[in-house]
Formats: C-alpha cells, structure tokens, sequence
C-alpha cells in the first residue's frame, strides 16, 4: 500500500543538532545538505511512484522520498550501498540532507533500496515509462526556476557508455550461449543434455574450444558450434521458453545463420553482421559502434546542457540512454520531441546531428539549430543555391541571386523540388552568370534542386559567419561534461546490465551533476546568505517556542 511521507524536518527535543554549538550549526546550514533538502528533497513527487505499489490494504511502503534522494546521494557522493547505508544512520548530514534523525518508525537497508530499483525497472519494463527519469526531470526544472535562469541557450552532445560485459569474438560468442543453455538444461532436468553437448559441461572445453584454436581451425569450430545450437535448440522444452537462455539461443541463431540451398544453416559473412546483433549473452541489450577511431561495447548518452552564461550555471535539462547503435540525427529528432525544445531558442551541435528533417522540425518549434562543421562539398561562389529567395507561405522560387524574378516557377509536392525558369537575356546581362549553378537552354534558362539540398546549402552558408563562429565556441563547452561524468561519476562503471537497469543509475548521476553545479551557483551568487537569514530566524522561533 502506497503512503506519502511528511516532508518537515522531523527533528526533536532530543536530537543532537540541540547540542552542537553555533558555529557547528552554520557549518551544517553552509554545506550541501542544507541545500539537498531545501531544493531536491523537499520537492521530490512521491504522488509519481504511487503506480508501483498495491491498491490494496498492506503495510504501506518506506518513504519514497527517502529512498529517491538515497539514490542521489549514493552518485553525489560515490559511495556503494553498504557505505551509502552506513552514511544515513552515522553520517549527521546526509540525515540532515534527508530530513530525518529518528529511524524508530522505518529501517531502511541495502534490501529496501534494491527492492526498490527492482520495482522501477519491472514497470519501465512492463509500461515502457520511466517514473525515475521522468522525476530527474522535474527536479532539473525546479532548480532552474529557483536559479531564475535563462534556457535560451543549450547544447547537445552524446557520448558511449561502456556496457558492463566482456566483448567476444563470434566462437566464444557462440559457445557462452550453448553453454548457458547446457547448465540451464541440466538444472532443469538432467537427462535432457544429449552426449554431444555433454563437453560443455567439462572445466577446461572452454580452453578447448576458444583459446587452443588455431587460425585455420575457427571457421570449422563454429560451424559445429553452430550445429549443436540447432540441436539444443530442438530439445528445449517448453518451460524453458520463457528463459533468457532460450531467448539468446534463438536470437542468435537468426542473428549468426543462414540457410543454404541444402536448407541447413550456415554461419553469415562476418560483413552481414548486424552492430545490432548480440554481443554478450550477459548483456542482451548492449550494441556495438564504432565512432571515430574507438569501438565500443554497451549503450549511448544523449544530453542536451542549457547555459546561461551570465550565471555561469549550465543544467543538462534533457538526456537519453538508448543502445549505441541509434544515431545522432535520431538523437537529435527525438530532443526536438522532448519538453526541452519548448524552453530552448538556440541548440548548438556538431556535424553528426545534421539533417535536414532535424532543421525544417527546428525551424516550426522556433529553435535555431547550429552545427559546427558539417561533412560534403561546399557550394562556391556568392550565388549558391542558398542565395535563391524562395517564400515559405507559397513554395516558390522568387529571386535569383541577383534579385531577378522567374517567368516561371512552381515546387514538385511529390519530390519536393523547387524549379524556375529565366529569361535569358537577363541571365547573359546578369554580372553573377559565371558563378550561377542554372543551366542554360535554347528558350529559358532553369534552376532546379530539391528542398533537402537547399536546407543543407542554407547551413553550409552560415559556417563561418559571427554568429556560427559564436555557437560553434559556445559548443565546445559541453565536451567538459563527459569528463565530468567520466571522472566524478564513473558512468563508464555502472555495476548493473540491462537498458533499463543502468538507466536509473546514469539518471541518478545526472541529478548529481546538476544539483552540484547549482549549489556551486548558489554558493556563488551569495543565495546562501538569505537561506541563512530564514533558517536563523524559523529556528529563534522554533528555540521560543520550545521554551514555552
């Protein structure tokens, strides 16, 4: 049963805070703890994660809020969960930070907080919501508005999250998934493993099978390996379907094979292999990519930074963990998707969130989108493409570059082509005609291209104008946050593997980035100082009326 928890600072008569002399006291009113409970404790939903409890008349859950603002805690201060523990019950902060110094009503441990994760991965699983992500969110939001800061600007980048998996060659890759399903096989009923497979069961056939291969051996070596899939695949009954052996098994198979014209199946071409495909048999969901000159194993981090550069605060106001394989301009599709575009007016990105889908999307939400360097040819000369005047409201090519209008002009609805006809005494007057793109006939003179193709030279034009050289600096800014999350927060280390499980980790790291640039802000701006004044104060209150 769900129930909500009191968000007061729940400190008695006999707490130790009666104790500590004053200028402990302000020490504890100056540190983070006081700010964690003022502006993310205090404002945790916990109405949000109502949907992951009972209807029904039980003992009513630990505090929700407690438990989300463990979870922060644990990132801000990068401790493990034993530690994390230990912190709330001897660590006078984080129970300050958390609003709590009487654990008689509630017992928290490493369970609770497990327990706790678990519920959260099973409904993103069940629901495709995440209630977790979605509180990062409005957490963000508040401290924007309590720092009164401008969004206008923002920056996006992403950046590869390394999976917490081994990367294997195919053979090995083929005999961890029919070894899983031999001991899966054998724990649910012995008998069923048949004599050819009996050597996965053996200490050193992996020794056999993957490191003792010789070169020329490997291709021969997975083909049986490949048959002996085929083979278990046959006898795995059917409770076993619903196991995540079966379901490597089978991915692999349509993943790794093909039928050949004597309808048995043969391992692909290692060049049909799909980035998609199956890595590791311990971690379904991670893909492989290769960007730049690094590959990687696991998953990707898209983050969009709002900066406002008079306070020198940046918040990353929307992120996405997808598998590696989704690519910048998805990324980018999907940021102009989320709430954050209803708050941005400028979004600075490099070459890779290109296109032109992503641009005209930009251009209705009225967002600039500016890219620092874009791949292809540039158009040359002053009379692009891009210097043709075309108005929006009718889809017509209305001037040249040098200000000359069509006889004709119409735009093809179908192929989304702009075309326009000339009269050619005034292409042969025209002091432009050399570097002019159109294409000179016996009647008219004509210009066609496609919309996508305009765009594109509409971009390609800005690059090295003020305002791009401006964005493009403004840019840079953001590679400093990956190596903030590199460093300070280990996101390359996440201790769990599954999409959805390691989302609420890299959720939680996010929080913690953010709220310790805005008490970093705070401590700047000198907020501080009135925060102090009203805890002064509501505790001189709280001091007379305890001696009355």
């Amino acid at each position: 049963m769900f129930k909500e928890s009191k968000k007061v600072r729940q400190i008695n008569i006999y707490d130790p805070y009666h104790s500590f002399p004053n200028y402990v006291r302000e020490a504890l009113h100056n540190s983070w703890a006081e700010f964690f409970f003022e502006h993310i404790f205090c404002n945790i939903d916990e109405s949000r994660f109502s949907v992951l409890y009972s209807d029904n008349y039980s003992r009513p859950n630990s505090p929700v809020n407690l438990l989300v603002g463990l979870l922060f805690l644990k990132e801000l201060t990068g401790c493990t969960d034993e530690e994390l523990i230990g912190s709330l019950y001897f660590d006078y902060r984080v129970q300050y930070a958390l609003g709590i110094t009487d654990f008689g009503k509630e017992r928290i441990c490493i369970n609770t907080i497990g327990n706790f994760r678990k519920r959260l991965v099973e409904y993103a699983e069940a629901t495709g919501i995440d209630i977790f992500h979605r509180e990062v969110a409005s957490l963000s939001e508040k401290l924007v508005e309590i720092a009164k800061m401008d969004t206008s600007f923002a920056r996006q980048d992403s950046m590869m999250i390394s999976a917490n998996c081994k990367r294997m060659g195919r053979l090995e890759l083929v005999y961890s998934v029919n070894a899983n399903v031999v001991r899966a096989l054998r724990k649910h009923e012995e008998d069923l493993v048949p004599d050819s497979c009996q050597h996965y069961l053996n200490s050193d056939d992996k020794n056999d099978h993957i490191y003792r291969t010789k070169n020329e051996e490997a291709d021969g070596k997975l083909q049986q390996l490949l048959k002996e899939s085929v083979e278990l695949l046959q006898i795995i009954p059917e409770p076993m379907e619903a196991s995540p052996e079966y379901s490597n098994l089978t991915r692999l198979l349509s993943e790794q094979t093909e039928a050949s014209d004597d309808g048995t199946l043969q391992p692909k071409n290692g060049k049909d292999l799909s980035a998609k495909n199956l890595q590791n048999p311990s971690e379904p969901d991670a893909t492989y990519r290769k960007k730049g000159k690094k590959d990687s194993i696991g998953y990707a981090l898209n983050f969009v930074e709002a900066r406002d550069e008079k306070k020198n605060l940046g918040l990353i106001l929307h992120h996405e963990q997808q598998q590696n394989s989704i690519s910048d301009v998805e990324f980018g599709n999907n940021t102009l998707e989320a709430p954050v575009a209803e708050k941005v007016k400028y979004i600075a990105n490099d070459g890779g969130y290109f296109s032109s889908a992503n641009i005209e999307k930009a251009n209705s939400k009225g967002i600039k989108m500016s890219f620092s360097a874009l791949t292809g040819k540039k158009e040359v000369g002053i009379s692009g493409i891009c210097k043709f005047e075309i108005d929006e409201d009718i889809q017509r090519i209305v001037k040249c570059p040098a200000g000359h209008r069509p006889k004709q002009t119409k735009y093809n609805e179908g192929n989304q082509t702009y075309s326009a006809k000339f009269p050619k005494d005034l292409c042969e007057k025209c002091p432009m005609a050399a570097q002019c793109p159109i294409k000179r006939s016996s009647r008219y003179n004509q210009i066609q291209f496609t919309r996508k193709k305009y765009i594109t030279d509409l971009s390609r034009c800005e690059i090295g104008t003020e305002e791009h050289i401006r964005l493009s600096r403004f840019r840079a800014g953001v590679e400093g946050v990956p190596s903030v999350l590199r460093r300070m927060y280990n996101i390359d280390r996440i201790p769990v593997r599954g999409l959805n499980r390691s989302r609420i980790w890299v959720d939680a790291k996010i929080m913690a980035y953010n709220f310790r640039a805005f008490y970093a802000y705070c401590r700047r701006s000198g907020l501080q100082l009135l925060a102090d004044y009203f805890i002064k104060v509501v505790w001189n209150c709280r001091r007379m009326l305890l001696a009355n």
